[in-house]
């Protein structure tokens, strides 16, 4: 079958009301969304391009952080989706708790409860346990047939961002202390590091290894031994998620509102989006759906035959320009209106004095802070709440 040398847009799956957190392919060839709207959505392929919202799983309590299939087991002989969420906390009061859902058809056949803080993300192990990762610094085995939790993992000094099950039945965690843990039998047995920031996101590399990524912006590819055998870089902010397709090729979402396709170490393609890029997912002919900051997910793909209408094309194209030209603007300031970081070379007047800089095509606010004498960077300036 011909192919594109490029991934161009297939469709878009408009239908969620907030970010879309999250997407995941399934073994049926339908995706699923997870969203801050408190909602779960499944799209089924009509069979041509597109991919319409045969279900909406209304459930969560609060936003809803990630998704995956479980496959047939005793206790789901047709398999299930399992879904994780945030804790909603004021005041240092719990409001919501963090649960992990599990969907049978739009209906909740059972929560799993015992995490304290945000579930960020879940792996099915090769023996059929669910893994789940927490701000709370653990990470989990889940007996899905009883519903029991049946370890509590423990060693990260910081929020564990993303698991990832290995072949072998091992267990990988990354974390925001920077590392990355290999847990055998739910006993850590060794600790990778090398990352300068939070470690995001994690995905399995066959043959060779894992592949890691994170605030640092960095995507590196490890053995299982430990060595780093290779570091990409070329995203402008946090890396918030990784994918790795059937070729080899490794598919990365960014703050910096691009999906990147990485190819033996080298970026050969950054798909421009309108928002943060929060999720990407492999699907098994090749092509890439990503969630996206702006309510959307989309499809992209090297198959001519399932290309978007030229209508659809053309109006994606005019907002990527549209968002573009606002960009050049935060708060209604032009960028290029704004002083490069040389101007915190001058003192502030008062404690807790702000200056808004340019570094960059980014706006960053920074506070001074008098008793240390130097500003202390609050973050970026973005011109929407």
């Amino acid at each position: 079958m011909a192919q594109l040398d490029a991934w161009k847009l297939r469709c878009e799956l408009i239908g969620h009301e907030a970010d879309v957190r999250s997407v995941a392919s399934l073994s049926n060839g339908s995706l699923v969304t997870t969203s801050r709207d408190k909602t779960v959505r499944v799209w089924n392929s009509n069979g041509m391009r597109d991919f319409t919202d045969c279900k909406i799983l209304v459930g969560h309590e609060y936003f809803v952080a990630c998704a995956i299939e479980l496959p047939p087991c005793p206790a789901h002989p047709a398999g299930a989706v399992l879904s994780a969420g945030y804790d909603r906390t004021m005041s240092g009061q719990t409001i919501v708790d963090p649960v992990i859902n599990i969907w049978e058809g739009e209906s909740i056949v059972g929560v799993l409860k015992g995490h304290t803080l945000t579930v960020c993300s879940l792996a099915i192990t090769a023996t059929g346990q669910l893994v789940s990762a927490s701000w709370d610094k653990t990470v989990r085995v889940w007996d899905l047939n009883t519903r029991q939790c049946t370890a509590t993992l423990k060693g990260h000094e910081q929020a564990v961002w993303s698991v990832l099950a290995l072949e072998n039945g091992a267990i990988l965690s990354g974390s925001a202390d920077k590392t990355i843990k290999l847990w055998d039998n739910n006993v850590c047995t060794k600790t990778f590091t090398g990352h300068t920031d939070c470690v995001r996101a994690l995905a399995l590399m066959p043959g060779l290894g894992f592949v890691s990524t994170g605030n640092d912006a960095s995507i590196r590819l490890w053995s299982l031994d430990g060595d780093c055998l290779m570091e990409m870089k070329g995203h402008d902010s946090f890396v918030y998620t990784l994918a790795v397709l059937p070729s080899g090729e490794i598919v990365s979402g960014s703050e910096d509102k691009t999906c990147r396709v990485w190819r033996d170490g080298q970026c050969v393609l950054s798909l421009p989006h309108a928002g943060s890029v929060w999720g990407v997912a492999a699907l098994p002919n090749g092509d890439i759906a990503t969630a996206c900051s702006d309510a959307m997910a989309r499809v992209f793909t090297r198959d001519p035959a399932l290309l978007a209408d030229e209508t659809t094309i053309a109006q994606h194209e005019e907002m990527l320009a549209a968002q573009k030209v606002a960009a050049q603007e935060v708060g209604g300031v032009k960028m290029s209106e704004l002083p490069g970081v040389e101007a915190l070379d001058q003192p502030g007047n008062k404690e807790g004095a702000t200056k808004i800089v340019r570094v960059n095509d980014k706006a960053y606010a920074y506070s001074w802070n008098s008793v240390e004498s130097k500003w202390d960077q609050i973050g970026e300036v973005v011109g929407g709440p």
